[in-house]
């Protein structure tokens, strides 16, 4: 096939090689024979349906890149990257080096339409201006393959790489990485592929845990594969990793079981593995944010040390550079799943419902040793609790031309936006922050509250330190909206 290259293999060693599994495959009397074949122009190796690259050159037709922008937000773009500038399409694409690049990774059995993945792409895309890159690796990567798909996230990181080094040559370096499951192990992979180019910034989004337990540092997600690491955790221990794997790490709902995953005949586990990647498109415009608090280690959370408090953190697409350290995050049952950054508050404790059942109180020697409910067989299952900033994630709002046309506030675009919805927000942001002054977090976000700004005690919502926590936030939204929304309209009566 043209392209790839010449087989690398001499004959006796490929013969070798199938002799060795043919021989293992022998020893499994209980299966039925399963089909061997060997692709010699196309460096691998297929047991029944499962793909084994050997030493495939790349590019490889089996991996696919596909770009989004707001000139084709609809219409993927097929993307031909080759060993140069000149042999790849990327020049003649709809791709802009001053915008910023994204390359979303699906995982294990899936593709790039996996639905939180696609989400995302609206989100960017009504956000800002964005080089999305979609991998479609799926050819290598089906079920019942896991083995062999771990096998080829090398490969595909080689790849990837490939894409990364074309994007350079284009005169970028502004290059995101977002891989959810498998497809976060990968990154390792273009990491190393690149080097000594350092990536700007990774987000594993519940890194894949099945044979990476013991991997070495090369071959897994780690803070050494980009200047800044992040990763959220909602499925820990079973699909995906209970260790850190970046800079800072974001155990939701104790990164293991999902509230609300438990209806509607649902794998609880698959459900909780894929509210991953919905947190993380969800995050991309939210104004509510997922707010987590600092722990020092799980175990401490286990143990009940980790209450939370004011040492508070945004996860997601504005997490800021530089964050270091682990924090715990909770979220509504249901989209939007954002809560936002609460003060004096805390997780609602949910009774022993066999203890209650006879009229009794919690066991009080486990209520003394487990005090946050961590051994209690639902304690993911956190309540309902009412969200600040209502919105839906997948609202597409009124394109009409008006880059700044979203939904931010009850469905409302920011065009609409009246004097009234502030003022609505100001109040409950006041019943939020509780008279108490918010902590310090070293970070460029808008939401960043300076020490030296205390809370008012009045009822005046048209208060500076309201106004200049809401204009920060909008700032870093879009500088659009508060063009139109400037500080003498906020004060007007």
């Amino acid at each position: 096939m043209a392209g790839r290259g010449n087989f690398s293999c001499s004959k006796m060693s490929w013969n070798v090689l199938v002799a060795v599994v043919l021989t293992a495959l022998s020893f499994l009397p209980s299966c039925r024979p399963v089909p061997v074949s060997v692709k010699k122009g196309r460096s691998s190796f297929t047991i029944g349906n499962c793909v084994w690259v050997v030493d495939r050159p790349c590019p490889d037709s089996d991996i696919r890149f596909y770009l989004f922008t707001r000139s084709n937000p609809d219409d993927r773009q097929y993307i031909h990257i080759d060993e140069t500038w000149e042999q790849s399409n990327l020049s003649s694409s709809y791709f802009n080096p001053s915008h910023p690049v994204k390359v979303i990774i699906h995982g294990y059995n899936a593709d790039m339409f996996l639905t939180p993945l696609i989400n995302m792409k609206g989100e960017y895309l009504s956000r800002a201006n964005y080089n999305l890159f979609y991998v479609d690796w799926s050819d290598l990567a089906h079920g019942p393959c896991y083995p062999s798909a771990v096998h080829n996230t090398r490969h595909v990181g080689k790849c990837i790489g490939q894409l990364v080094q074309r994007i350079i040559d284009a005169g970028t370096d502004n290059i995101h990485l977002v891989g959810f499951s498998l497809g976060a192990q990968v990154t390792n992979y273009v990491s190393t592929t690149v080097r000594p180019f350092r990536l700007k910034r990774i987000t594993g989004l519940d890194p894949a845990m099945p044979l990476f337990i013991t991997a070495a540092p090369d071959d897994k997600l780690d803070p050494t594969d980009a200047e800044f690491v992040d990763v959220i955790h909602t499925n820990a221990l079973v699909q995906g990793k209970i260790e850190r794997c970046g800079h800072v790490d974001f155990y939701v709902n104790g990164g293991i079981l999902q509230p609300g995953c438990w209806g509607s005949g649902q794998n609880p586990m698959a459900c909780s593995h894929h509210r991953a990647p919905d947190y993380y498109a969800e995050s991309i415009r939210s104004l509510t944010g997922f707010w987590g608090w600092s722990c020092q280690s799980y175990v401490y959370y286990l143990l009940g040390f980790c209450p939370q408090n004011n040492a508070q953190v945004i996860a997601g697409e504005d997490c800021p550079t530089g964050t270091e350290g682990m924090f715990m995050i909770t979220t509504n049952p249901a989209s939007p799943f954002a809560i936002g950054r609460w003060s004096g508050f805390s997780i609602p404790q949910k009774k022993d419902a066999i203890l209650n059942k006879h009229g009794l109180n919690r066991d009080p020697f486990i209520s003394d040793i487990d005090q946050w409910g961590k051994l209690d067989s639902s304690f993911n299952n956190v309540d309902h609790f009412p969200t600040p900033y209502s919105q839906d994630p997948n609202h597409q709002g009124s394109q009409g031309g008006e880059d700044d046309e979203w939904p931010y506030f009850n469905h409302v675009g920011t065009s609409d936006l009246t004097k009234e919805h502030i003022r609505k927000i100001l109040e409950q942001d006041k019943s939020r922050y509780s008279g108490d002054a918010l902590p310090v977090v070293k970070s460029t976000l808008a939401t960043t509250i300076l020490p030296a700004v205390a809370p008012p005690s009045d009822n005046d919502i048209d208060d500076a330190f309201y106004l200049q926590d809401l204009r920060r936030r909008l700032q870093q939204k879009e500088a659009s909206v508060m063009q139109r929304y400037t500080m003498p309209m906020f004060n007007a009566h």
